[in-house]
């Protein structure tokens, strides 16, 4: 399976950080250049110029997927801390669900509903993903979902991070969402909180570029209504997946790190 890691053509220490552990797991990858900061002009909402220079990058990764004609692509930012076991699965791509769509890799501090039922790895297992579960700094994604993907997010206005790993939302509807258990990444700032120390690198998100975007003028009476009629026809798309989850026996965890 092709590897990329997003990397800033200005955080050479990061890219060399995440070079060191897959070569010493002899993980092949590939750099994508990710879009600076300092160089978004467009508003998107109340996202920062990080939030969206994040998204962007994002983007270009699942657009090269479309255009590659691969099957998979694996996407990581470059500050993740990689477990052991991911290199078996990357090795194998013929292992993954064929139903998969969507497989999160990561650990992060929330509290995410997981289907019981799951399809064991070596060290590991693919549980299906029934709440919402933020972060995107490694995740495994299908030629498919990246399709549907580019298309629902053009006009995106929420951080990728709480967006794309929500099986409630619109964007992602008709997708299935999966996550690995314990989680084959983390980003390493957990791991530094967690050590009582100081992390290696600062986020790029928080302080990169402008905090924010010059917004536009307030939405017009026709903007708000249009605003109100997608916020309703959310919550209806809620309410009917969460019917029909209560028919699937499932848990609530914050999903450990397969630490070495």
């Amino acid at each position: 399976m092709r590897v990329v890691v997003i990397n800033l053509d200005r955080s050479p220490e990061r890219l060399a950080s995440f070079r060191a552990q897959a070569e010493g797991m002899g993980l092949a990858f590939e750099r994508m250049a990710a879009i600076d900061a300092r160089t978004v002009v467009e508003p998107r909402g109340r996202l920062t110029a990080g939030e969206i220079a994040c998204f962007e990058s994002h983007r270009r990764a699942w657009k090269e997927l479309v255009e590659s004609g691969d099957g998979w692509l694996a996407v990581f930012e470059d500050d993740v801390v990689l477990a052991p076991a991911l290199a078996g699965l990357l090795a194998a791509p013929e292992q993954l669900p064929a139903r998969a769509d969507l497989i999160k890799l990561e650990a992060f501090t929330d509290e995410v509903a997981l289907a019981r039922r799951h399809l064991a790895f070596d060290g590991f297992a693919l549980h299906r993903m029934l709440s919402r579960h933020r972060g995107s700094a490694g995740y495994l994604i299908s030629r498919r979902a990246a399709a549907r993907l580019l298309q629902q997010t053009d006009g995106f206005l929420r951080p990728i991070d709480v967006l794309i790993f929500d099986p409630d939302n619109p964007v992602t509807r008709g997708l299935r969402l999966l996550q690995a258990v314990p989680a084959l990444c983390i980003q390493e700032h957990f791991l530094a909180k967690k050590a009582f120390r100081p992390p290696r690198h600062e986020s790029l998100i928080r302080h990169s570029g402008p905090t924010t975007v010059p917004r536009p003028s307030q939405l017009t009476p026709l903007g708000r209504l249009g605003r109100e009629i997608r916020r309703l026809g959310t919550q209806v798309v809620r309410l009917a997946a969460r019917i029909r989850k209560g028919f699937v026996p499932s848990q609530r965890m914050v999903v450990p790190f397969a630490e070495s």
